[in-house]
């Protein structure tokens, strides 16, 4: 590659995993050749072609070997090796001649990202590949007058901070600083830079930044797939000079693992007022505004220069070189097969589409290391000079001054180590850790013999990682050591300062004995909250981001296959039988979807308690599991929802999913702004995530409107009950049907026997929402919400005031011609009626409001309460008498008695809550399990 070569793109899809096998998804991606991939929209079967540098197809075609090796079976399959030789033996080829390397992968969580770039036991990834295969190419071209030098760097980007990964010391307050020097460009102030002199050394330092990265994410409940990892080597090649001194070719190979690019979800947040505030990933935003502007730039005519937002975002800063300066750069964009990640996917592609045009403008980096201490020694006495001076101006700022101080001694610093020999390094570094190696081995030997407990991770790279010791005698668990006695420490949410006791008796039998009866600690799935012995692979949850295995070694049946996701499916199992086995836990697919979304949403819900009581937030969240019936739709999956509940106000909302993710981040960035001592956390009510105002709209409850008398073009005028989401009735809703003309007028008398004599026929129908009777007093406003058939959105009433609101709302649907799947859903389905409204907080009444809005279960006179105001449909009545007495003909007893069949109101009412209760089939879940229903208030 020459100067002003493009970033190499190469496209590479994975297989299916488990919860695609699952849901049986369909593929979408194919690779016709090396260079192409297709897309096809599982919805339309459109196609779209994109063209790269390379297209790995990595989804089948492989068997595994006896040591783990995935081998492929045909050409078309592209293993590590392969994906190696094309990648990564240009970034060796490149780092030898003095140019700056950046490979980075790029794609949404659980795309095989990580694969590439470290890989998975003995699937070796391009990052240890090319540190194994550059120490091998040393110990070939050792000579007399050449010395190498390598070193390392690993640092993690989480929420806008810069975590240095090499070292235990805790970070200073907001991260380490990223600096911008003059010559050399970004760079991170302060970073551990650590020599070594073998791969393994690598490896060894590697393996402890994942620790570190580990422990700092089960502290601060940070979500592994939110974060940036960036490992830097540094290679130098040192030759002596026949007429004497020391020329040096510099390369820094940035090897990154960028975070899951999931675009933040607009569904479910209309009208939240911190949509926009809280962006999932700052980072990938800008990384993505970044990469549009250098395409638009080297696209556009006449040389025209665009600013390029690299200073938006940290991540952006120190891969300006990688992106448009002094580097030879290769992306790697992950993708997944499956049809239900098509959207993610499809943007992947058209990221690493814009990705392919820009060019980077890649130097050698060689000086002669003489001339280079030269140049240092004399901007130095420059700089020295400025500061003295008051600034190049002579009246430079204090943040000027402080500018050349820093760059003053970051030029001292490279001085220092530019002088040292190599010796003296490796000598230094083994002596702060000296006994590393030993620590390691020593620890694997304990395992071997003592009982322990080893960590789950939702990042499979992060479990495995922590192990704790259980010898004998008592081991508290908690957050701070009380005694000089064994203790485990656990910090992070939900973290008691003594939370539980573990206790090996001396014959390695362990049992673990909560410290109080109010923690949310589970074992295999179960809650527990009293002495209980371990048994071998016990999945132990102790609160927060605490998620352990349980081993003894002195038994058998040591399991190494057991994974976070099969831990949190047994919490979710346990949650799940609060529903009676009820919509989850079937073998369908709509089964195997809502466990999924309930596995993966639980803990989040639970920490989202738990984070809210650390801030003393009164707000208590719940799931709760919505029908589409109860959405107000005819068909469409169960859907999780949270249900929020203000204590200190008493005001109730419910949240979409996507709606609580949003605010989720928002809390995590708010508890880590705590935790890491911000002064700024605690935020006001109007962007505080936790809040939600009380004229806030939310979903209060359904009401089932029966359409059979449409399809015998009879009119009717009824009440229906209003169900909220614990199955009670809060009261009635009147609603009116009418068929008519298509110019508007009512049809009066012009009966059919049958619904398939509509088929063809011009008609219309009005829907008639009157009124509501009844309603809690805690209702300020209300609304109704309904889809009627082949309405592309929802129909909305007139928002009213007060518990018995008049809508006065009407609305006419015409039909040319009826349809028979139209005259069907008349004859069979119903229309299904949401309410909507905003709430009074605690303390706008003068009197204290007894029933709860959102499914608490509460009723003013009992769940089969009657209201005042309920009207039977007397002309509907009249019809049937008419009918029996012949006086007319046009419809049939039958007919009308099928339309009316239990008209009598206690029939009628008992039908109508049958009906409700099968559509909302909704239950609240609490993020404790052991929850009881809530009581009436």
């Amino acid at each position: 590659m020459g100067k002003g070569d493009s970033i190499i793109v190469a496209v590479r899809v994975r297989p299916f995993n488990d919860r695609e096998t699952k849901r049986n998804c369909k593929l979408v991606i194919e690779m016709p050749d090396e260079e192409t991939t297709v897309i096809r929209d599982p919805k339309t079967n459109e196609e779209k072609r994109f063209t790269y540098d390379h297209s790995y197809w990595s989804h089948d075609g492989f068997s595994e070997k006896k040591n783990g090796y995935f081998e492929p079976e045909n050409a078309h399959y592209a293993d590590q090796k392969r994906v190696f030789e094309d990648l990564g033996r240009g970034v060796l080829a490149n780092a030898w001649a003095g140019y700056n390397c950046s490979l980075f992968a790029y794609g949404q969580t659980g795309s095989g990202k990580s694969y590439s770039i470290v890989g998975f036991k003995n699937n070796k990834g391009i990052v240890p590949i090319v540190c194994e295969e550059l120490f091998k190419q040393i110990a070939d071209n050792k000579k007399k007058n050449m010395q190498f030098e390598v070193f390392v760097s690993m640092m993690e980007i989480y929420c806008e901070k810069v975590r240095d990964l090499l070292t235990s010391t805790p970070p200073p307050k907001g991260g380490l600083k990223v600096r911008e020097h003059p010559k050399n460009g970004f760079y991170v102030e302060n970073l551990t830079t650590v020599p070594v002199n073998s791969f393994k050394e690598i490896e060894a330092k590697i393996e402890e930044g994942t620790k570190q990265r580990t422990i700092a994410a089960t502290q601060m409940n940070a979500t592994s797939s939110r974060a940036h990892t960036i490992v830097k080597i540094t290679f130098n090649q040192k030759s002596s000079k026949q007429a004497g001194g020391t020329s040096m070719k510099k390369s820094e190979i940035n090897l990154v693992d960028l975070a899951g690019s999931e675009r933040q979800s607009a569904a479910g947040t209309e009208g939240d007022r911190l949509k926009e505030g809280i962006v999932i990933n700052q980072s990938l935003t800008t990384l993505g505004r970044v990469i549009k502007a250098l395409h638009d730039s080297q696209k556009a005519k006449g040389g025209k220069k665009m600013q390029i937002p690299y200073r938006d975002s940290v991540l952006t800063c120190l891969l300006k070189n990688a992106l448009g300066g002094n580097s030879k750069t290769i992306m790697i964009a992950a993708i997944s097969p499956a049809d239900i990640n098509f959207e993610e996917t499809l943007s992947t592609l058209r990221f690493a589409d814009r990705a392919k045009s820009i060019k980077t403008n890649a130097v050698v980096n060689e000086n002669q290391t003489e001339r280079a201490l030269r140049e240092l020694r004399e901007e130095n006495l420059r700089l020295q000079s400025q500061i003295q001076g008051g600034g190049a101006t002579g009246d430079a700022s204090n943040e000027e001054i402080e500018k050349l101080r820093r760059q003053l001694a970051e030029n001292q610093k490279e001085m220092e180590e530019m002088e040292k020999s190599w010796q003296q390094k490796i000598a230094e570094e083994a002596a702060k850790h000296a006994g590393g190696a030993s620590e390691k081995a020593e620890m694997e030997a304990k395992k071997r013999k003592m009982c322990h407990l080893w960590n789950l991770n939702e990042d499979p790279a992060l479990t495995n990682v922590i192990v704790h010791f259980i010898p004998v005698g008592e081991t508290v668990v908690g957050n701070k050591p009380t005694s000089s006695g064994n203790f485990i420490q656990m910090s992070g949410l939900s973290i008691l300062q003594q939370h539980v006791v573990l206790k090996n008796d001396g014959n390695n039998q362990v049992t673990l004995n909560p410290c109080s009866e109010d923690l949310d600690i589970f074992i295999n799935g179960k809650p527990v909250h009293g002495e209980t012995q371990l048994q071998q692979n016990d999945r132990v949850f102790f609160g927060g981001n605490h998620l352990y295995v349980f081993n003894n070694p002195t038994k058998k049946g040591i399991k190494t296959d057991i994974t976070y996701d099969t831990a949190q499916a047994e919490i979710a199992q346990n949650h799940a039988a609060a529903l009676g086995n009820r919509g989850i836990g079937g073998g369908s697919k709509r089964d195997l979807i809502l466990e999924e979304e309930l596995m993966s949403t639980l803990p989040l819900v639970q920490r989202a308690n738990a984070m809210a009581t650390e801030l003393g937030r009164n707000v208590k969240f719940e799931i709760v599991l919505v029908s589409p019936e109860m959405r107000g739709l005819t068909s469409g999956l169960t859907e999780i929802w949270i249900k929020v509940h203000n204590i200190s106000e008493d005001t109730y909302f419910l949240w979409e999913k996507s709606r609580f993710m949003n605010r989720y981040y928002g809390m995590q960035e708010m508890y880590e702004a705590k935790q890491d001592g911000s002064d700024g956390w605690n935020m006001p009510k109007e962007r505080d995530p936790f809040y939600e105002p009380p004229d806030s709209p939310v979903f209060i409850a359904s009401s089932v409107v029966f359409l059979q008398s449409l399809a015998y073009l009879i009119d009717v005028e009824e009440q229906f009950p209003i169900v909220d989401l614990s199955g009670q009735e809060i009261g009635l809703l009147t609603v009116g049907l009418s068929p008519c003309s298509t110019t508007g007028k009512e049809l009066r008398g012009e009966y059919v026997e049958n619904p398939s004599q509509l088929i063809g026929k011009n008609i219309a129908f009005k829907v008639k929402v009157i009124s509501a009777v009844g309603l809690p007093r805690r209702i300020l406003k209300s609304n109704c919400k309904y889809r009627f058939f082949g309405s592309k959105k929802m129909t909305t009433t007139p928002t009213v005031s007060g518990n018995t609101p008049s809508y006065g709302h009407e609305e006419t649907f015409q039909f040319k011609p009826v349809t028979k799947e139209f005259a069907d859903y008349l004859a069979n389905s119903n229309l299904y009626i949401t309410f909507w409204g905003t709430q009074r907080p605690r303390g706008a009444n003068s009197r204290r409001n007894s029933v709860s809005t959102i499914g608490s279960g509460g009723a003013r006179e009992g769940p089969n309460r009657t209201v005042r105001g309920a009207v039977k449909p007397r002309r509907v009545e009249k019809l049937v008498q008419n009918a029996k007495s012949a006086e007319n003909r046009n419809i049939s007893v039958k007919a009308l008695e099928t339309v009316l069949k239990g008209v009598d109101d206690n029939e009628n009412r008992k039908t109508r809550k049958q009906s409700m209760k099968k559509a909302s089939s909704t239950t609240a879940i609490k993020s404790r399990s052991g929850s009881k229903k809530p009581k009436a208030k």
